[in-house]
């Protein structure tokens, strides 16, 4: 640490940078999707079962997820490559793996691939788990992606001899999806897309930065209005929130130790000397439904929570004028109120999913600057699919459901194997999901819904097999 920020952060009374810009593995922000995803992710690699898909948007913490993950795999039997650059193509980049593993390239790609696949032979044969990490896959070629697939041809009759995770924007999904590499997109088993905080994660996200930064003797605290700001003016977006808090900061000098509070105002003034986006205005709900009109939001429902306390569903009706204003702005807080749960699953929907939904009593919506925002309380959750510690009651029920729509053949054994991977991207390609066979939020609100609609007997639960 240089001697100005070691100043900078004593006089705070802080012992690290609560907000570096750079990946920051060790204090990482908890939520049960988040661990869940990494210990599904951590686990499709300890049974090399496939390659690992990582998406999101610049700034939504990929680098920090696939640190978190190495240390998850630290003190294991895994060996690992990680390629930042992915400036490298082809052949220059099968030899930065090979340089990664400790071996030497020899200068062709065809004596390269040997070299790699004897040293991946060796290594399965001491029951060494072999894994290649590519961050800021988007760059690759689509020759690079071909190559990538020839590595997941290196293979023992039964295991897969090196276990892949690519990690890249939005666009790496779109990349993958060219009917070119179907035979390498065939092969995900596990897609973690990572999302920007959500409105009321953002003052617990900042807290806990704080706290890992030695906070609780500075009294350093960000109230819930300027949280708000602050997500508004962020997106969400941690890597922002990160350039927007490190500037709020220095606006603390001033205030008494032991109670420094950081509201709206210094939080506006920290997002644009950041460079952040600007903070815009907001339209009351409802009347923003009415101006998208019915091509954007066919079916959309709103839930909205009566004077009375109760739910009711209403589904904004098509309009060649703007319609007076009707939604308050506290009826998302009073609907995730009516849900009755500390925790909700919050997930970015779009109208044409919600079609598919059998139901949308017990969800929560409101329109957001890019699309809508669903809140739900879960009954499934990705934890229950997890080998250690899943729920298998639950699990064979799912199964139950995915064999009544024809997708799961076999019996119904609680496992999160490869017949309910397979079952579930059935599922998700039937219901224009992406067809990852991992429990993402969107799949799960979707099983919830179709369960309770479903209602099926209490499957028998058979403790074998390979679910």
């Amino acid at each position: 640490m240089n001697a100005t920020l070691a100043r900078h952060l004593r006089t705070l009374g802080l012992e690290r940078s609560p907000f570096p810009p750079t990946p920051d593995a060790v204090a990482w922000f908890q939520t049960a999707q988040r661990d869940a995803e990494l210990v599904e992710a951590a686990h499709a690699l300890r049974t090399r079962a496939g390659f690992v898909l990582l998406t999101g948007e610049i700034g939504t913490g990929k680098s920090t997820f696939l640190r978190r993950l190495l240390l998850a795999l630290e003190g294991e039997d895994v060996v690992t490559s990680m390629v930042f650059n992915t400036f490298l193509q082809g052949p220059d980049l099968l030899a930065a793996v090979l340089r990664d593993f400790g071996l030497e390239a020899q200068g062709s790609p065809a004596a390269d691939l040997e070299t790699l696949n004897r040293f991946l032979v060796r290594q399965w044969r001491a029951q060494v788990t072999c894994v290649l990490m590519i961050d800021d896959a988007q760059n690759l070629s689509i020759a690079s992606l071909e190559l990538l697939r020839l590595l997941t041809n290196l293979e023992t009759g039964q295991e897969k001899l090196l276990q892949i995770v690519l990690a890249g924007q939005p666009e790496l999904r779109r990349n993958l999806e060219q009917p070119g590499i179907r035979q390498l997109t065939s092969r995900i088993c596990t897609h973690v897309q990572l999302d920007a905080l959500a409105a009321d994660e953002v003052q617990r996200y900042v807290h806990y930065r704080l706290a890992a930064a030695g906070n609780p003797g500075t009294g350093i605290h960000l109230p819930a209005a300027a949280a708000r700001t602050l997500h508004r003016a962020s997106g969400g977006n941690p890597r922002r929130i990160h350039q927007i808090m490190d500037r709020c900061l220095y606006g603390l000098y001033r205030q008494p130790a032991g109670d420094r509070r950081i509201g709206p105002s210094l939080v506006r003034t920290a997002a644009a000397q950041a460079g952040a986006r600007p903070l815009r205005r907001r339209w009351p709900l409802a009347l923003t439904a009415a101006l998208l009109g019915v091509s954007s939001i066919a079916g959309a429902a709103l839930l909205l929570v009566r004077p009375g306390g109760d739910v009711a569903a209403r589904v904004p009706a098509a309009a060649t004028a703007p319609a007076a204003p009707q939604a308050g702005p506290s009826d998302w807080e009073r609907c995730l109120r009516a849900l009755g749960t500390a925790s909700p699953a919050l997930q970015p929907v779009d109208p044409a999913w919600l079609e598919r939904l059998p139901s949308r009593d017990g969800v929560c919506l409101r329109q957001q600057t890019d699309g809508w925002q669903a809140a739900w309380r879960p009954q499934l959750r990705a934890a229950d699919f997890l080998t250690v510690g899943g729920d298998r009651a639950r699990l064979a029920a799912v199964q139950a459901l995915l064999q009544a729509q024809g997708h799961y053949h076999g019996a119904l054994d609680g496992l999160y194997g490869a017949r309910t991977r397979a079952a579930l991207a059935g599922f998700q390609q039937a219901h224009a999901l992406a067809a990852s066979g991992a429990p993402d939020p969107a799949t799960l609100l979707l099983l919830d819904q179709l369960l309770a609609a479903h209602t099926p007997s209490s499957p028998e639960t058979h403790h074998h097999g390979n679910g």
